[in-house]
């Protein structure tokens, strides 16, 4: 029997899920509606990572079978077949999120040491306080309605890939590995430093002492597109941060990221976001104020204790 594939949550109806960058819940709460066993299936998106903190079970990690026992993290990356089977004192929690959603350094992280289904025993590790503090913060932030939540969240997240990323690492041994992730680090401090300038890739790989064949490559390699890509995706958070949190004109934040012609700069932020610039800042400033309406109004209700 062909193996399901799932762009949705285990168990939810496509209709019934609205559009994420990260999803967290407890491991109890999703495995208990199908008694404690999760079928074998995939994601074509999505990247899940399992933090265990108590309880036992067993994974099949793409055909492979092996024992749970927390504490433990089981990393599913997209496009791999996963299936779990839970004890009903089952503990912990699973983050789902979308790798082209993250920071282009978490991105290259998950993408070089996050690639392959993976069973990590945190027993004994010296890192094993830090990634499960981490993890309970990410739970935390998720089911409260905090100030600064999402960012909060993106953080943690970032630091948790970053750590097991490390823990990967350090089992396997990889040095090129070491290397390719430095230079891509340098890359995109350049990158941060010459955003308003509009530099070429001939301008990077001289920086970085290498080929722009090989700045190219090395860029597919860690993030999985192009260099262009790249530098957009920097230019539109940026264009993002500064249209949304600053009182700067359409044609100040053009100016600012180096456009010199704000239609231009207009056509550029439709095809990255399918909106203009004007239309893209008023729904996310509307989008801002009812989130805030609705904090203020969760927080005045009475405790149910």
């Amino acid at each position: 029997m062909q193996k399901p594939v799932e762009d949705q949550l285990y168990g939810e109806v496509r209709t019934t899920q609205r559009a994420f960058r990260f999803h967290c819940e407890t491991l109890f709460s999703r495995s208990s509606l199908h008694r404690f066993e999760i079928e074998t299936h995939r994601h074509e998106s999505f990247l899940q990572i399992l933090c265990f903190s108590g309880g036992d079970g067993d994974a099949t990690l793409n055909g492979n079978v092996v024992a749970i026992r927390p504490p433990a993290i089981v990393i599913a990356p997209p496009g791999f077949e996963h299936g779990f089977r839970f004890s009903k004192d089952i503990a912990g929690i699973i983050i789902t999120l979308i790798p082209s959603a993250l920071p282009a350094a978490a991105q290259a992280a998950a993408r070089q040491y996050l690639k392959r289904p993976t069973l990590l025993p945190l027993a004994g590790e010296v890192t094993q306080r830090a990634i499960l503090e981490c993890c309970a913060t990410i739970w935390n932030e998720y089911s409260n309605t905090y100030p600064g939540r999402d960012a909060m969240m993106e953080g943690q997240i970032t630091t948790l890939i970053v750590q097991l990323s490390r823990l990967i690492q350090q089992k396997e041994g990889d040095g090129l590995a070491d290397r390719n992730e430095s230079r891509f680090e340098r890359l995109l401090s350049l990158i941060a430093r010459h955003i308003r300038e509009h530099r070429n890739a001939q301008f990077y790989a001289q920086q970085l002492g290498m080929s722009q064949t090989h700045l190219n490559r090395l860029v597919r390699l860690q993030c999985g597109t192009s260099l262009q890509r790249l530098i957009a995706q920097r230019q539109l958070e940026i264009a993002k941060q500064e249209l949304l949190f600053t009182v700067s004109t359409v044609q100040m934040v053009a100016s600012g990221l180096g456009f010199h012609d704000p239609a231009y700069f207009s056509r550029f932020f439709l095809r990255e976001t399918g909106m203009t610039p004007r239309a893209w800042r008023m729904a996310e400033q509307q989008r801002l104020a009812a989130s805030s309406t609705k904090d203020r109004q969760t927080s005045i209700l009475p405790s149910s204790d």
